[in-house]
């Protein structure tokens, strides 16, 4: 700590031309003119080494004589002009120990923002680097990001001897993170470039400079992020710390991304991670978990790891925002709209800890909150002014994407094809892995389009990207059965199972009414069967995603198979919900469908094969034993007669276990047997009426998805 202030010696001379009467109150005024927000008397203490009675005096005096302005926010110069006075009187080199003192009482006092602001003066008057307090203010998560790397390049870039170059490296490295996490990109990609042409340290510093701009393209250009940290691991002679970093960052942008070969990646950067040892490297290890885990349809685990580390641990610094961002994303993929809406409101709170970086990231998640819960017109708003705010060299590819998506599909939903067309236009988007995987919720909205073969390679190759990672799959629901439909009007029944299969097993994992209704819809639409759109609706109608029940009702309501009556009811509710979302385009296409006259619903469903099903319908309603089971029944009684199991049915039929388990408690009722062997006996006697809607084409397993052979 730099030495006292205190000079109250009795008698002493007072400042010439200031408004004191003596040394003491000079200081005293001195210190309250260099703080640029009102000072408090514990600061006055501190930097004067006076308590009691002898400084509370003083500063009544200089109250009394104007000298100061007392408040209840702490005192102020008696004017501007007298605190401009003050501060040209002080010598330069007191007026650098002025400030340096400052800033170490404030940072003991755990105000780290005013305490950097007092260092930056420092190296401004006297170019000295106080080293062990930059370090501790730059690590503290308290700091904005922005000033950090202000005070991180001032000091690398001081006139002091005694930092040497090893150090001075350390910092610029340091400072590159912090602009990042400020959105600062451009002086950040100018450092990494200026130290990598220089090379003025090695391998060993090539490979982490190699490393951050890895880091960088990973939520862009996958593609580079893999060659630049591939590049750097390449690097010979590697620290074991600097390699642990490598690793555990590759491994977080492999795990997302469904590379291959990433356990073998993890294992390693767990044993890097042992080798060396860091707080930070586990933190990436467990976004890499995570990651991993999302790219596997596995939600439930992913929320698990992400809740085991704590984002306010000074270790997490430069992987909060992430952490943060990760886990809303994670609770809008459970449908837990609510919380994710409070989530995102603290966030907004803590932007200036997490960084500017965070804010498109959480502009975008604020924007998919309010499209799938179902204020549409207000998620396009906003989704358009955080793409005006924010250029687009500076936003991440993932967060432009995402922006982009919002507004796609918002357009499709009012009725506005050519508006969504063009903004479409405007960007090229990759086909292929893994540069093709931020686009694909960009693909999702263009999904919604009513002529999807303007976009067919863009589909064919969302549905295809899918095979590496269903992370984009996982976070918009209401966009797998627009996906489902475009493909199938694309005529491509093999995309089209492997999105019903991906369904499965993201319901599987994640057993949640959102996940089953959502397999359910798939399901329905590849197979045309109303049955199954009826049960994704009735187990959509217990969440708060609007806009994926209103997408059900209405394709319940355009399927083959499904009676004039219950067409008109889907329809008109289906018109009704859309109404309320703002979605003007769907609204008027479901009242069209629901005063669609019933022979064209007729001529619709294939003349013959739609009345079977009518037919079928009836019996279902009012015939007796094998006639009295509902469809759904009636598949359950097919697979558990064939000796499937229940679960092995609920995966087959896009149902909960307990939805199979109520179904065969009712077939056993209505066809008068107890167990699974009479069912089998008396099922063995029943043959299928051709045209039943639950008979299995040829070649395929029954009660699944046809595949194309």
């Amino acid at each position: 700590m730099a030495t006292s202030f205190t000079l109250d010696r009795p008698g002493g001379p007072a400042a010439d031309g200031l408004p004191v009467a003596s040394a003491a109150q000079r200081w005293i005024l001195r210190a309250v003119a260099i703080c640029a927000d009102p000072c408090q008397i514990w600061f006055l203490e501190r930097m004067t080494d006076r308590t009691g009675p002898g400084l509370h005096d003083d500063v009544e005096a200089l109250i009394a004589g104007g000298a100061l302005a007392d408040s209840p926010a702490g005192l102020r110069p008696g004017s501007v002009e007298l605190r401009d006075a003050v501060r040209r009187g002080i010598p330069p080199s007191l007026l650098a120990a002025l400030h340096h003192r400052a800033a170490g009482v404030l940072a003991d006092q755990a105000r780290p923002a005013a305490a950097a602001e007092h260092l930056l003066r420092v190296l401004e008057l006297a170019g000295r680097v106080d080293v062990p307090l930059v370090s501790r203010l730059v690590a503290d998560p308290a700091l904005d990001p922005s000033t950090a790397a202000d005070l991180l390049l001032a000091a690398r870039d001081g006139r002091d001897p005694a930092l040497g170059p090893e150090l001075r490296r350390d910092w610029a490295l340091v400072a590159v993170d912090h602009l990042m996490l400020a959105g600062r990109v451009e002086p950040a990609l100018a450092i990494l470039a200026d130290e990598i042409a220089a090379d003025r340290a090695g391998a060993g510093h090539r490979a982490l400079l190699l490393g951050r701009l890895g880091a960088w393209y990973a939520t862009g250009r996958p593609s580079l992020a893999f060659d630049y940290l591939d590049r750097a691991l390449a690097q010979p002679d590697l620290r074991p710390g600097h390699r642990g970093w490598l690793l555990s960052t590759l491994a977080a942008v492999a795990g997302r991304l469904g590379r291959p070969g990433f356990d073998a990646l993890l294992a390693a950067a767990d044993r890097a991670q042992a080798d060396a040892p860091t707080p930070d490297g586990e933190i990436r290890l467990a976004l890499a978990r995570a990651g991993s885990a999302l790219a596997g349809g596995d939600l439930p685990a992913a929320r698990r790891l992400l809740g085991r580390v704590d984002p306010s641990d000074p270790a997490a610094r430069a992987q909060a925002a992430v952490l943060r961002v990760e886990r809303i994303a994670c609770q809008l993929a459970g449908g837990d709209h609510e919380e994710a809406g409070t989530a995102l409101r603290f966030a907004e709170v803590d932007l200036g800890v997490l960084g500017g970086a965070a804010q498109p990231m959480l502009a975008a998640l604020d924007c998919r909150l309010r499209v799938s819960a179902g204020d549409l017109p207000e998620a396009s708003a906003r989704a358009g002014l955080a793409l005006r705010r924010h250029p687009a060299d500076r936003l991440p590819e993932e967060v432009r994407a995402e922006l982009l998506a919002v507004l796609v599909e918002v357009a499709f939903r009012q009725g506005r094809p050519e508006r969504a067309r063009e903004l479409l236009a405007e960007v090229e988007t990759p086909m292929d892995w893994p540069d093709a995987l931020p686009w694909v919720r960009l693909a999702g909205a263009a999904a919604f389009d009513p002529e999807p073969g303007r976009h067919a390679g863009l589909l064919r190759a969302a549905v295809d990207v899918l095979d590496r990672s269903l992370r984009p799959l996982l976070l918009v629901p209401q966009q797998a059965p627009a996906l489902t439909r475009a493909v199938l009007l694309l005529g491509d029944q093999h995309r089209a199972h492997q999105l019903a299969e991906h369904l499965v097993r993201i319901a599987q994992r994640v057993e949640s009414g959102l996940w089953w209704g959502v397999a359910q819809h798939v399901a329905g639409l590849v197979q045309r069967d109303p049955e199954l759109l009826r049960g994704a609706v009735e187990q959509l109608r217990a969440t708060s995603a609007r806009p994926v029940l209103a997408d059900a009702l209405h394709d319940l309501a355009g399927t083959p198979g499904a009676g004039p009556a219950q067409v008109r009811r889907a329809a008109e509710e289906a018109a009704a919900l859309f109404g309320r979302l703002g979605a003007t385009g769907d609204q008027e296409r479901a009242v069209r469908r629901g005063r669609a006259p019933v022979a064209s619903e007729r001529r619709d469903r294939g003349g013959a094969d739609g009345a079977t099903a009518i037919e079928g319908d009836r019996r279902s309603r009012h015939g007796a034993g094998f006639d009295a089971l509902t469809a759904a029944e009636t598949r359950v009684a097919e697979l558990l007669a064939g000796g499937a199991t229940k679960q092995q049915a609920a995966a087959s039929l896009f149902v909960s276990f307990h939805t199979v388990d109520a179904q065969l408690r009712a077939v056993y009722a209505k066809l008068g047997v107890r167990n699974r062997l009479e069912l089998a006996r008396l099922w063995a006697t029943r043959t299928p009426a051709p045209g039943d809607p639950t008979r299995p084409p040829p070649g395929t397993e029954s009660g699944g998805p046809a595949r194309p052979d």
